[in-house]
């Protein structure tokens, strides 16, 4: 995946249905992307800040997601193959991690939207 976490943030940031799905959390979202992650910073259901979630312990999350270069690749294909549609049915069958919280289940709409987004620019970067 080549997509910047600059050019993720400013799409989602603007994206109404990514905003209306987060807009009452506060705290982060981490994404490890193999090789390296994401922090997906939330305050008051805004989302202010997309860091570097390398240095991020899980125990700062409230929701984590995760997988390895290759479960990316199949979850963020414009046609995904079975059980690659989303992150939660892409951990159910196929190993992608995602942690058992509150938060998780509460904001599965919004890591689904996430996923979306990610997909489209994905494949505008490929």
């Amino acid at each position: 995946m080549k997509v910047s976490k600059e050019t993720f943030f400013d799409l989602a940031k603007n994206d109404f249905e990514f905003k209306r799905e987060t807009r009452y959390l506060t705290g982060m979202i981490k994404i490890d992307f193999d090789s390296h992650a994401w922090a997906l910073i939330f305050q008051d259901g805004e989302l202010v800040e997309v860091v570097d979630g390398g240095t991020v312990s899980d125990e700062d999350a409230k929701v984590i997601v995760g997988g390895t270069k290759e479960q990316w690749l199949a979850l963020l294909e414009v046609k995904p193959k079975p059980f690659y549609q989303c992150i939660q049915s892409a951990a159910v069958k196929h190993g992608m991690r995602i942690n058992v919280a509150h938060e998780t289940f509460a904001y599965l709409p919004a890591l689904n939207r996430m996923t979306s987004l990610l997909r489209h620019l994905n494949s505008q970067e490929a």
